[in-house]
């Protein structure tokens, strides 16, 4: 087959404002290089120097380049009657279509695509990585030639991975790529015909927390029960100082580590706040794992964050292993939706693919089944889109047949007989140490212990997220556009029978019971009548709610005012014809199932009466939902409708949670620690105490962070700036954060409390003519968050402006990013149902709720500024509340002692300037 190999070079990301600058192309077969294309293209506007400084170009040479659109034209001829390879495709194709130079229709063959699929253990899979990992020839990293000629290598080289794959799945493959005539299939295809080339030596994954290997119980040493002794294991003369060269003691690690063993060691609960870099998870890891050994209780330790887990499973739990005397095991459990149902997995193939993206996953998913002893979904780095065709292969509760599942018989998997998650359920039993998150700690609690395996001792480390998390597992949604699609699917057009109930109906395995499901299309039809004109009205009694208001509210809170109002009564009304068909529709569904339960005696359900009774599941909680919400329902619970462009969404969530975690989660344990690096407000503990349901008489330990932020930090205040709500304040936002960002080169995070507040910045800052030389990156504007984080951490000239989840959780190391910026002071929004009904039940919310809120949130953003003892940083805040406002100092104490400066705005820039060229001269 012939192909070319092409890449672009550009002046930034956007394909709507940047250009094109060099294009390259290689044409070649599996014998060699048949022709080169390259050339320069003249942008029209000035080149950002970094780009320069990337890429080498001279910008004489650019200057006198081919004009853009007799360059793409070229292009187009030399990718002609040739199947088109790039690397990391989807960019390059982005800036053909902007400039009308690719058809929407064809495909790429990208070798990012195929790196995934092929070579899944690469630490990265970018074309500089790849390319030093497997010795291709690359001269000029980010010259279009070299890049085209380096994709031209990896193709091949990706090539002769095809043919030494296991001949199970060489045949899997080619079963998936027969049909289709894309680019990758045609690839894949045409490299399974050629000869297969000698086979490696096999390697298989281990699924994470598998126990290492160890003496036998009776001969290990056995842990210390003392408190100070396990203290003594960080001295300067203890065993991990022997293993850690240039170790350094942390007190307020070791006085943590004395807390949580005594907390185990006595039955209680401990409250901690261990600043940023203390070094808490050896602090806790210590105490549980000797905790575990010592008296066989096990410890569960939960996290929020996949982060934070993947730092414990893959670097701080295998450090401790090292060094410490005595040995134990640890494993990381995660609910079933992470692990592969292999049943689910062949009925999925079984199906047509919508597109090459879609077979990509599946070829992926196959090369993967051949090494995974764990089916952990983690060990595949699914791509965004991917994360939903993952939901057609996880193991599902509802679509789970336990020991009556049939084992594989493709010869895929590793062990075809196991269920994965049984697998990993059994190696956490075993374990003396589990490692969870937060959703699946509350799951188990909410089903009294029925997901993990039994434990006396738990740990949540960023405890800040537990009101959250637990809300999270209370609550329900019900979304229009889903639930009229499951209809759909059960009962296909109006006009004649189709639809899985046709489908079962007609199904011979089914017998005679396999009839009766077509009586239930009667009550499926009705129930999506009713469902459709509820929505209906629902969306024209918003409009007119819109109209009568002056503006449109993305969330309605249901409440008693609400349904009073004119047009509710007839909502209810249509809600509950809803309710009663749907209703209906389970009954007959029920009595469908059963006879074919009767039918079938003790065989394996056929997959569509599994799919059946995921969607009855499903369509009763429906029904439940429904008529609370219009009812009135529980005083316990929040209901509200998201009313978007796709359709309306019901809400429910509960009002408050601190009983359920202390009834359900606290009380059957024998110790509960709780950590974070932001639990107390100005000092005091009291707000996370009474939200997350932990006793007053707790004890609590706030442990200050060891790094000088006196001397490592600059807080600014400007005084003068307009207030958030004034229309002036985002003119100001703009002419600053361009200021700062332009002073300091980019190295800028900026944080936003309003996505539309940050678009609008975002537009603003991309025309200015004095940020031509910094890379602006937004949250949502430039790609997903993960995409922009690694472009911000890549680039030495970035400005990224960030919402939600950007005030905590990245971690950017050295210089890369010197200013935070904080926009507006983090309040939580008061029209938010869910706050909104809460707040009703406090004497004052705005002291109780509102600024408690907004303090950790605020010191969550700072956290971002200050990760190392060598950091260096400026935070700006630019909500001129902080000085005239009484609450200001609540804000101020919740931060570290930094250096401050309190002035004109005009001068914040040089100063914070100023501040990090000296501190920078020090260090």
């Amino acid at each position: 087959m012939q192909y070319a190999a092409f890449d672009l070079e550009t002046t930034g990301l956007d394909p709507a404002l940047d250009q094109v600058i060099e294009i390259g192309a290689v044409s070649f077969d599996e014998d060699g290089v048949q022709e080169r294309y390259e050339a320069l293209v003249r942008p029209g506007r000035q080149v950002p120097s970094e780009v320069l400084a990337l890429t080498g170009i001279d910008p004489a040479a650019l200057a006198l380049g081919t004009e853009p659109g007799l360059a793409l034209d070229r292009l187009r001829s030399f990718l002609a009657g040739r199947i088109p390879v790039a690397h990391g495709g989807g960019f390059d194709l982005s800036f053909l279509r902007q400039n009308g130079a690719w058809p929407d229709e064809q495909e790429v063959l990208d070798t990012l695509d195929v790196g995934r699929i092929l070579l899944p253990a690469a630490a990265s899979h970018s074309l500089p990585r790849l390319a030093a990992e497997l010795g291709l020839d690359q001269p000029r990293p980010h010259r279009a030639l070299d890049d085209a000629d380096a994709t031209r290598q990896l193709l091949l080289r990706l090539r002769d991975q095809v043919r030494i794959l296991p001949p199970a799945v060489r045949s899997a493959l080619l079963d998936l790529c027969r049909p289709y005539g894309w680019p990758l299939a045609r690839f894949v295809a045409e490299a399974l015909a050629t000869s297969p080339l000698p086979k490696p030596p096999a390697t298989k994954s281990t699924p994470k927390g598998r126990p290492a290997r160890s003496a036998p119980a009776a001969q290990r040493p056995k842990p210390p029960d003392d408190p100070t002794a396990l203290a003594a294991l960080l001295a300067p003369d203890g065993p991990l100082a022997a293993h850690l060269e240039g170790y350094e003691p942390r007190e307020a690690q070791v006085q943590m580590l004395l807390a949580v063993a005594q907390t185990m060691l006595r039955g209680s609960t401990l409250v901690v706040e261990a600043g940023t870099g203390t070094g808490k998870s050896l602090a806790y890891l210590i105490p549980a794992a000797a905790r575990s050994v010592l008296r066989r209780e096990r410890v569960v330790i939960a996290t929020h964050t996949h982060s934070l887990q993947e730092q414990l499973m893959g670097r701080d739990i295998p450090a401790l292993q090292s060094w410490l005397p005595w040995s134990f095991s640890a494993h990381q459990l995660k609910g079933r939706a992470s692990y592969i149902s292999l049943r689910r997995w062949r009925r999925y193939v079984s199906e047509p693919c919508r597109d090459q993206a879609e077979l990509a996953f599946r070829l992926k998913l196959a090369v993967w089944l051949a090494t995974t002893a764990s089916g952990d979904q983690a060990e595949l780095k699914l791509q965004d889109a991917e994360h939903l065709l993952w939901t057609r292969v996880a193991s599902d509760r509802l679509d789970c047949l336990g020991w009556r599942c049939t084992p594989a018989t493709d010869g895929l998997s590793v062990n075809p007989s196991d269920c994965f998650v049984h697998g990993a359920r059994a190696r956490a039993e075993a374990a003396d140490l589990v490692i969870v998150n937060h959703a699946l700690l509350l799951a188990d609690a909410a089903l009294q212990g029925q997901v993990l395996p039994e434990y006396a001792h738990l740990v949540v480390d960023e405890a800040h997220h537990l009101e959250e998390a637990a809300t999270e597992e209370g609550s329900r949604t019900f979304a229009a556009a889903e639930t009229t699609a499951l209809l759909s699917r059960l009962v296909g057009g109006s006009e004649s029978p189709s639809g899985l109930l046709a489908e079962l109906a007609a199904s011979p395995g089914l017998g005679v019971g396999g009839a009766d499901f077509e009586a239930a299309r009667p009550a499926a039809l009705q129930s999506r009548l009713r469902l459709e004109q509820l929505w209906s009205a629902l969306l024209e009694w918003s409009h007119h709610r819109e109209e009568q208001e002056g503006q449109r509210e993305k969330k309605v809170r249901l409440t008693d005012t609400v349904r009073v109002e004119p047009g509710f009564e007839q909502l209810s009304s249509l809600a509950g014809d809803a309710a009663t068909a749907l209703s209906a529709l389970d009954a007959e569904l029920r009595r469908s199932l059963a006879l074919s339960r009767e039918e079938v005696g003790g065989e394996q359900p056929d997959a569509g009466i599994r799919e059946l009774e995921t969607s009855r599941g499903e369509l009763w909680a429906a029904a439940s939902l429904l008529q609370s919400a219009f009812a009135g329902g529980s005083p316990e619970s929040v209901k509200w409708l998201s009313l978007r462009e796709s359709g309306p969404t019901l809400h429910s969530a509960p009002l408050e949670v601190a009983e359920l975690l202390a009834d359900s989660l606290f009380a059957p344990l024998t110790s509960v620690v709780l950590t974070s690096a932001s639990l107390a407000v100005a000092g005091s503990f009291d707000y996370f105490l009474g939200r997350c349901g932990v006793s007053p008489a707790a004890e609590t330990l706030l442990l200050a962070s060891p790094f000088d932020y006196l001397e490592q930090s600059l807080v600014c205040l400007p005084v003068d700036l307009p207030e958030p709500q004034e229309p002036s304040f985002e003119l100001a936002v703009v002419e600053l954060v361009a200021e700062l960002a332009g002073r300091l080169g980019g190295r800028t995070l900026a944080l936003f409390t309003s996505h539309t507040q940050l678009r609008d910045v975002y537009g603003a800052l991309k025309q200015r003519r004095d940020l031509d030389q910094v890379l602006i990156l937004g949250q949502g504007l430039d790609g997903s968050r993960r995409h922009v984080l690694q472009a911000f951490e890549g680039s030495e000239r970035a400005l990224l402006l960030g919402t939600a989840s950007f005030w905590e959780g990245i971690d950017v190391p050295g210089d890369r990013l010197s200013c935070v910026v904080v926009v507006r002071l983090p309040f939580p929004v008061p029209t938010d149902p869910l706050y909104a009904a809460r707040a009703e039940r406090l004497r004052d919310p705005f002291l109780q709720a509102a600024l408690p809120l907004a303090a950790l949130r605020l010191k969550q953003g700072f956290g971002r500024l200050i990760r190392r003892r060598a950091d260096r940083g400026a935070a700006v805040i630019l909500d001129s509340r902080m000085v005239t406002r009484e609450y200001g100092r609540e804000f101020l104490a919740a931060l570290p002692p930094a250096e401050r400066f309190i002035g004109p705005a005009a001068q914040v820039g040089e100063r914070v300037e100023a501040w990090l060229t000296r501190a920078a001269t020090t260090q």
